[in-house]
């Protein structure tokens, strides 16, 4: 793959990009409406009625052309990840014999993408966010490919807090936007109670961490062969064979790289984000939606 070279830079930076979809997770605290059989992933909560999976993949199509967009799923979804991607090729569909978290299946996809050739941007998103003002999410991405492509950075999608949320983990960003386009960050941190909450609010420092992210193939995998050499050991087994995925950890991008690394950076910008993670979170977008739904013991059973 020709690389070009960026201006004003001297860097040589790809010209490739792809977009990682990833469709894991059985959404347990969203039993029993997600199931092992059909997560959460590919259920529908907005008036178009099309699956939370194609509405990631519609998004993105804007920046990342169909053909250069990935899915990892579980192999007992492949038949819905094509019935939400009409048209998706076979080899860009990456299957999970096993569920074993999101630094697994980073890892496992920078891996497959690198050795297509170049040395290509990644776009990392998960499938189960609900996303308005799509233009303002638009720019931010854009801008994340244009910093991670100048820069040996990973760089995070941060969001601006709407309210002192205990249910997502947070960003400290540290001084100010490196020429304008991305802050540094200085930590991550774990869900905090409501307290804790407030004061971050407070403090005006502090972004959601909404665990979209962009890097180069090649600063991802030098990160997993520093922070989790398990993984690049399983990864690298040589040309034709593939790591035997069950023995991999079942650990978080966060936990095994993030929350370690030195050179990440964040880019902000306004739209609207919500992670469904919760049935008060599946609620409320919900009701945006207008679509009915069905509950019992405070839990939606049945979308209408």
């Amino acid at each position: 793959m020709a690389r070009k070279q960026s201006q004003g830079q001297g860097r040589i930076v790809p010209d490739k990009v792809y977009a990682v979809i990833l469709v894991g997770g059985k959404g347990k605290r969203l039993r029993p409406l997600s199931t092992d059989a059909r997560p959460k992933a590919f259920l529908s909560v907005t008036k178009d009625r099309k699956t939370m999976f194609a509405k990631t993949v519609e998004r993105i199509s804007r920046v990342v052309p169909a053909s250069d967009i990935i899915a990892v799923a579980n192999f007992k979804h492949a038949g819905l990840v094509k019935k939400s991607f009409k048209g998706i090729r076979k080899e860009n569909i990456i299957l999970e014999p096993v569920s074993r978290n999101t630094a697994p299946a980073v890892a496992s996809a920078s891996f497959e993408l690198a050795s297509r050739g170049c040395d290509p941007i990644i776009v990392v998103l998960p499938a189960d966010h609900y996303i308005t003002g799509s233009e303002g999410y638009i720019r931010a991405i854009k801008q994340a490919i244009a910093f991670a492509g100048e820069n040996d950075a990973v760089v995070v999608m941060g969001i601006e807090p709407e309210f002192p949320s205990t249910e997502y983990g947070y960003i400290r960003l540290h001084g100010k936007a490196v020429n304008g386009k991305a802050y540094k960050v200085e930590k991550f941190t774990e869900k905090p109670d409501i307290r804790t909450a407030k004061d971050y609010i407070k403090s005006g420092h502090y972004l959601w961490n909404s665990g979209m992210f962009v890097f180069r193939a090649s600063v991802m995998l030098g990160l997993i062969k520093l922070y989790a050499p398990k993984i690049d050991k399983l990864l690298s087994r040589g040309p034709g064979k593939k790591a035997p995925y069950g023995k991999f950890p079942n650990i978080s991008l966060d936990y095994a790289i993030m929350e370690k690394a030195h050179n990440i950076y964040c880019v902000k910008d306004k739209y609207g984000w919500q992670d469904i993670g919760s049935f008060g979170s599946l609620e409320d977008v919900l009701r945006r939606e207008s679509r009915g739904f069905v509950e019992k013991g405070g839990k939606v059973v049945k979308i209408l």
